[in-house]
Parts: structure tokens; sequence; C-alpha cells
């Protein structure tokens, strides 16, 4: 049992909304986890086979640029889901993710959710809705870190 409750997890705005029987299908999959300040929850290019839903604390996303340091994509807050690769192939982490500060998360085994989310086309549905509005989001937040990053002094100091 993973000592994380249905009632906890209804709570979290990722899942608000979802019916008790699916919250209760996705506590089975679920873990509470305390993490440090400088933990590092994956590397890109690792293999993604969990995600985490943030209750308390700070997780930013950061891209690897060879000769220099991790460019930070997002910070991510309370409420926020760290960890989209694993929906779909080649669940390979597209990006690292490391705990700004001490953090405290819903962890989720990937491949229980996939085959609760398989057994409940209705759980599926919401689910995949939920994270293509994560997804367009973090698409959002790349596409503005890269233009800070490429663009020309010129550019920046335009109001």
């Amino acid at each position: 049992m993973s000592g994380v409750t249905a009632e906890e997890l209804a709570g979290h705005p990722f899942l608000r909304g979802l019916g008790r029987e699916q919250v209760v299908a996705l506590a089975g999959a679920a873990t509470a986890v305390e993490v440090p300040a400088g933990h590092r929850f994956f590397e890109e290019g690792g293999r993604a086979a969990r995600f985490w839903l943030i209750r308390t604390g700070h997780v930013a996303l950061e891209l690897d640029l060879p000769g220099r340091a991790p460019l930070i994509i997002e910070t991510l807050n309370a409420g926020d889901l760290v960890g989209l690769s694993w929906a779909s192939p080649p669940h390979e982490w597209q990006y690292g993710a490391v705990a700004v500060q001490p953090t405290q998360a819903y962890e989720f085994d990937a491949g229980a959710i996939i085959r609760a989310c398989d057994a409940d086309p209705g759980l599926g549905y919401q689910f995949i809705r939920r994270l293509m509005g994560v997804a367009a989001q973090r698409m959002h937040s790349s596409r503005i870190r890269m233009l800070d990053l490429y663009a020309s002094p010129a550019q920046r100091s335009r109001p």
C-alpha cells in the first residue's frame, strides 16, 4: 500500500474534478515523497518511468547546453506536474529536473498509471487532456526561454 489516500490526491489541482473511483485507482500508484533542495528527480536522456505532483516546494526544469550551465526552462511550484516524458515513446526525459528547495510531492509509477488509464478510458481521456495542457504550457515556456537566449541585444531592450 502506498500510504496516499484518494482524499489527499483529490485535493491536488492536477487531479481536481476526477471521479472518486478514478482517484482511488491513482492512489494505488502513488507514494508521498519529501526531497531536499538539490535533489535531482531525473536527467535529460534518462528513462522516464515516473512523474510527480508537487505539494510544496519548487522544482526547476533544466535543458543541458553544451559548454554552458544548464538553462532553466521553468520553475514548477505547488500544484504542478513534474515529468511528461513517461506518457509517450521513447519514454526518455527531454529535460532535467532538480528541487530548488525542499519539496513534498506525490510520486507515481507511470506503468501503473498507463494500465489504470487503459482499464478506464474515461480516466485515460481525463489524463490526456490534463497532460496536453501541461505540455502546451511547457512548450510556450521553452519558446520564451529560447527567444530570451537567442535574441539580439537590441531585441532584448524592446518594451
